[in-house]
């Protein structure tokens, strides 16, 4: 094969292992068509890159492969012994340990076991450390998560991260250390402990030191956090290939320095790179082998590789060898933001200084301007906002941390391994420097500065932002050039079109075993209900409705309807109040968050953006408690009616009914489809298109009921089940049928949960059979109906 062909064979493999990555399941087939184009490879020339392409697929179709077979099957009822190793650092918080194992053997066997379980221990006895060796009784799970129009997508990171299996500690009493902590994450652990030590201050100082030397950001508070992301500085807390390369210059100067004075043998480069390379990797173990660290590792070992040959490899080549090694090693590596945002800044960088010749100051100038425009699509899909203040700020920050902070922070902490008297105060005076950059971020934020909410990225500004960028790194004389601006604007200022009035969007979200649902008309937004809480103070608002409020930019919600205090209803009231602000308060029942929320009652109405909102039930709430209490909502659109339940029951089922004078679009099933609601007097009045039916996956209750299924089905009613397809977004708009899109929906991933994987392990397939009645006859069938 000519030399020139490698780079195209390189981006025909690395395509194939990104496309069967990232392709959705509808997609699927079409990677198979793909994958027999592999005989191509015996054709000659660039006929051969389909077949180059075709293995990408194939490699990384058997990567997903892999790691679905391992996952386990419906968790079993009984806990099953497993021993492992601890792998990371354990996170202890609100009486509950959570840490990830290397499995060595389950239930006694040792093949196809998860990779790589990740552990909930409810209780504050025993206490793991990292690096430990245990025997735990667990009760498994397969990786599942609510899925719902968030950025973050948990089941996702689980699979970028090798975690095949989630499990829980069912009695920490039986659990037995078998060997004390060793290894390398048990080194990285006390060396934490250890800079924490001598470097204790008042503020976050200590916690960020940790973070730069050891990767370890359990210290990181919120507050911590929103500073780093306002002022644009939270990649400084990932170990960069800046820093990795920092050190690896340093370890090269020690290589020639031991050459000269050591009588190594050998050449003095060969010395030299080999020491780097030592240096490289070793601050990379401290780091936990983070992806940006193996990312560098490997350009730089291409390098020195290549000049211990003598040869020249352009930077653009060096990169994507390491992006190809990365993924054929580790496809699931391109699910995650890291892998995206550590290869394109490194792109971004080579295509600012491409063919430039400048100064330090305009050079970094340069470099912080591409790289705050050209992240900022990666930064608004997975975190959803994006720092203007980071241009400054890193202007002035990012050489200090590189030439300053860096390297006298790891010199010190390998100092104080052996002169703690010498590196300590060090560290401490780190610390107390990291305090006031922190104090100074503080006083920005609190002073309104703050990261730039940006909206979901469409293709049409996607293109903008692209054409933009070429237009601004070709040379000055071309045409059309003073478009490059205009141009990227296009991606900051769009907005998405506002609904028309009279139209309406509503979401289902998966929240577990409760409701929530928001309603977004052409400039309101209402909440009805919160979602759960659980045992230790969480709760499901904060990884379902918050962050869906958050990625539509919403942040002030006009009216939140908690349709009853049932804690599955009102469990996030709390955190929502904290997050967003919150104009009325409609309640079921008396709520103490809210002292001055106003009871529902039957009558009420109000119209917002063209669309009307009936209050159906209570009729007399001061006499109602519990769920015979729950606010009934209608909503009437342009394009048909919605009807809200909260936990009725049969008898004020049969009282609303005949409020229903037409059928409606949708209708959220009472009760999470209890046995005692969805009675037939309602379903014959309302006569849905589809029924929603928020419950949670496995819960402990067997909702939804099999009596309801079959009511719903015998009247040909479609379900949407949050607990086993994830959120529902139904959109109304005039002129045009309801447009229904369920979050795990054919557009998920290889690598999701599967939506019709049974909710029960023994239960009837009723519930994922289309058939009314699977495996009858029809005759059969008939009687059953009307129930």
């Amino acid at each position: 094969m000519a030399v020139g062909s490698i780079g195209d064979t390189l981006a025909a493999l690395l395509a194939g292992l990104i496309l069967a990555v990232l392709s959705p399941m509808w997609l699927a087939p079409g990677l198979l068509v793909i994958a027999t184009l592999l005989p191509s490879l015996a054709l000659s020339g660039g006929w051969r890159l389909p077949g180059w392409l075709a293995v990408g697929v194939i490699i990384a179709l058997v990567g997903q492969a892999s790691a679905l077979e391992r996952r386990p099957m419906i968790a079993p009822d009984e806990a099953v012994p497993v021993t492992g190793r601890v792998i990371s650092l354990p996170e202890q918080s609100d009486g509950r340990q959570r840490f990830i194992v290397r499995p060595e053997a389950v239930d006694g066997r040792r093949q196809g076991i998860p990779r790589r379980i990740r552990i909930s221990l409810y209780a504050d006895e025993p206490v793991v450390a990292a690096g430990e060796r245990w025997r735990l009784p667990l009760r498994l799970r397969r990786p599942r998560g609510f899925m719902n129009p968030v950025r973050f997508d948990y089941e996702r990171w689980l699979a970028s991260e090798h975690i095949d299996a989630t499990a829980y500690v069912t009695d920490p009493a039986r659990a037995r250390r078998l060997e004390p902590a060793t290894g390398l994450v048990h080194w990285r652990a006390r060396l934490s402990r250890h800079i924490q030590h001598l470097s204790a201050s008042a503020g976050s100082g200590s916690a960020l030191l940790r973070g730069l030397i050891t990767g370890d950001r359990r210290g990181f508070s919120d507050r911590t956090w929103a500073i780093l992301r306002a002022s644009g500085t939270s990649h400084l807390m990932a170990i960069s290939g800046l820093h990795i390369g920092l050190v690896a210059a340093f370890g090269y100067g020690v290589g020639r320095w031991l050459w000269m004075y050591g009588r190594l043998p050998g050449w003095r480069r060969l010395s030299a790179s080999l020491v780097a390379v030592l240096a490289a990797l070793s601050y990379a173990a401290m780091a936990g082998f983070a992806l940006p660290t193996i990312r560098a590792l490997m350009m730089f070992a291409v390098l020195a590789l290549a000049a211990l040959l003598g040869r020249w490899v352009t930077p653009w080549r060096v990169l994507l060898i390491a992006a190809t090694a990365v993924l054929s090693i580790d496809p699931a590596a391109a699910l995650g933001a890291g892998f995206w945002l550590s290869f394109l800044a490194v792109a971004i960088i080579l295509t600012a200084l491409r063919g430039r010749r400048s100064g330090p100051i305009i050079g970094l100038w340069r470099i912080q301007v591409a790289l705050l425009i050209g992240l900022a699509p990666l930064s608004g899909l997975f975190f959803g906002s994006w720092s203007p203040a980071g241009l400054l700020v890193n202007l002035l920050v990012l050489p200090l941390f590189s030439f300053f902070i860096v390297p006298v922070a790891l010199t010190a902490a390998l100092l104080s391994l052996v002169l703690p008297d010498v590196g300590g105060p060090i560290l401490a005076l780190l610390a107390r420097l990291l305090d006031a950059l922190m104090a100074a971020g503080g006083a920005m934020l609190d002073a309104g500065v703050a990261d730039w909410p940006l909206n979901p990225a469409g293709a049409v500004t996607i293109v903008a932002l692209v054409l933009g960028l070429i237009l601004l790194i070709l040379p000055r004389a071309t045409p059309l050039r003073a478009l490059a601006l205009p141009l990227i604007a296009v991606f900051f200022l769009a907005r998405p079109d506002a609904l028309k009035p009279g139209a309406a969007t509503i979401t289902w979200l998966e929240v577990g075993q409760g409701n929530a649902a928001v309603i977004e008309t052409r400039r309101h937004t209402l909440v009805i209900d919160t979602g759960p809480a659980w045992s230790g103070g969480a709760n499901a608002a904060a990884f379902s409705l918050i962050p869906f409020l958050e990625a539509q930019g919403i942040e002030r919600i006009d009216r939140l309807i908690v349709t009853h205090a049932d804690r599955d209803h009102r469990g996030g009231v709390a955190a929502l109040d904290d997050a967003v602000a919150i104009d009325r308060v409609d309640v079921g029942e008396p709520l103490k968050r809210f002292p001055e929320a106003r009871r529902c009652r039957a009558g009420q109405h109000w119209r917002v953006d063209g669309v009307r909102f009936d209050y159906l039930w209570p009729d007399d709430p001061a006499l109602r408690q519990g769920n015979a209490a729950s606010c009934v909502l209608r909503l009437r659109s342009v394009a048909g009616d919605v009807l809200f339940t909260g936990d009725i029951d049969h008898a004020i089922e049969r009282r609303i009914a005949a409020r229903i004078e037409t059928p409606v679009v949708a209708l959220e099933a009472p009760h999470h489809g209890s046995r005692t609601a969805s009675g037939p007097v309602l379903l014959a009045a309302a006569a849905p298109q589809r029924t929603i039916i928020s419950a949670g996956y496995r819960n402990a209750y067997g909702m939804p009921h099999t009596a309801v299924i079959e009511r719903l089905r015998c009247r040909n009613i479609p379900i949407h089940d949050t607990g086993l397809q994830g959120a529902l977004r139904l959109e109304l708009v005039g002129g045009r049928s309801p447009r229904w899109q369920a979050a795990r929906g054919p557009g998920r991933g290889l690598l999701h949960a599967y939506p019709r994987r049974g909710r029960f392990q023994d239960g009837p397939g009723i519930h994922y059979d289309q058939r009314p009645y699977p495996g009858a006859s029809m005759e059969s069938r008939q009687p059953t109906c009307g129930n």
